[in-house]
């Protein structure tokens, strides 16, 4: 089979730098182009990326258009939309032929697992007799339900959700249906907002609105997770997930975590670390050393009131040392006085 990509075998450090940054990031699916075309966007960031599969693959970020390899966002649309192992060969590839794509779409690369009866499916696609507008039953969420526009599985990421009115009744993280809501043409706030999934109608842009001012007030499962616990941050050296206690993160690679154990044995040695003890404290830097023993790590943490640690600075070049003058000093040199 002709294919203008080269196969590759092995995964490079560059592209499993890459995975580790898209497992380790919120996406959104702002819109789709055909089966393997996507419009994109970070959370935090306001710049969106086009993504296109193919022989090879494409994106807009500059990342992608430097290097030419599958970037994160790339790895995000492989391994999260479709759900590809980080491991599969078809997830390191710069492109895919036709054939592979369309095994990736028809999901041929997943384990077929018999699926539980559920007695309510054809209720739930009913129009709800209690409902004078006729909107529809919502969906029971199932394990390994994920969010349509972020792709996080909902029972993983326990954020609060919304369901499509009058369509497929699927849910949807109401958060992410606002960014979704944000990117649509300008629309009157009595005008429906189209479900991501079924294209029908998901509801009224209004009680969108409603749903994302009550939602800040709700009292959410990860809220109530212990504080010293961050959530969704991996270790990308002993893959521990998430990091419990004290949690470091790489000031040059931003994607690149580290927790306490791997810390003190002094992993990635040739950056410097920011280290947060909870999840809702700021990161804030600290000293770059070889951790013997707890102590000497609680040494360099930063009180609260504090805006900064002093970083400790690089060794000074053996070619300055040599530089600096020789002064010997004799029996009787007023360098050996006393200072008062």
């Amino acid at each position: 089979m002709f294919r203008k990509t080269t196969w590759k075998n092995t995964v490079s450090d560059a592209v499993s730098w890459h995975q580790d940054q898209a497992l380790n990031t919120t996406i959104f699916i702002l819109k789709e182009y055909g089966p393997i075309g996507f419009l994109l966007k970070e959370e935090g960031k306001s710049k969106n990326y086009k993504v296109c599969l193919g022989d090879p693959h494409t994106c807009t970020c500059s990342t992608f258009l430097k290097d030419r390899d599958p970037c994160k966002h790339i790895c995000w649309v492989l391994m999260r939309k479709f759900r590809l192992p980080r491991e599969h060969e078809y997830c390191f590839q710069q492109g895919l032929v036709e054939r592979q794509i369309v095994e990736v779409l028809h999901g041929l690369h997943k384990s077929r697992t018999p699926q539980q009866p559920n007695s309510l499916a054809s209720a739930e696609e009913k129009p709800d007799p209690d409902q004078e507008d006729g909107s529809i039953h919502q969906k029971g969420i199932q394990a390994q339900d994920v969010c349509p526009i972020c792709q996080e599985e909902l029972l993983e990421k326990r954020l609060p959700v919304c369901y499509c009115r009058f369509g497929c009744g699927n849910n949807v993280h109401i958060s992410c249906m606002k960014v979704w809501a944000d990117h649509q043409p300008p629309l009157d706030v009595e005008a429906m907002v189209k479900c991501p999934l079924c294209r029908e109608d998901f509801g009224p842009l209004k009680l969108l609105q409603e749903q994302v001012k009550n939602s800040a007030k709700l009292h959410t499962a990860a809220e109530r997770e212990k504080p010293d616990k961050h959530l969704g941050v991996l270790c990308n050296n002993c893959r521990v997930c998430p990091i419990t206690r004290k949690c470091f993160k790489c000031t040059v690679c931003s994607y690149y975590h580290l927790c306490e154990e791997c810390m003190k044995r002094n992993c990635h040695p040739q950056h410097i670390f920011a280290m947060r003890m909870k999840r809702t404290q700021k990161w804030r830097p600290v000293k770059q050393l070889v951790f013997h023993t707890l102590e000497s790590l609680e040494t360099t943490e930063l009180s609260e009131n504090a805006s900064s640690v002093p970083i400790e600075s690089d060794p000074v070049p053996e070619h300055v040392v040599k530089s600096l003058p020789v002064v010997r000093v004799r029996r009787g040199s007023r360098l050996l006085d006393p200072v008062s």
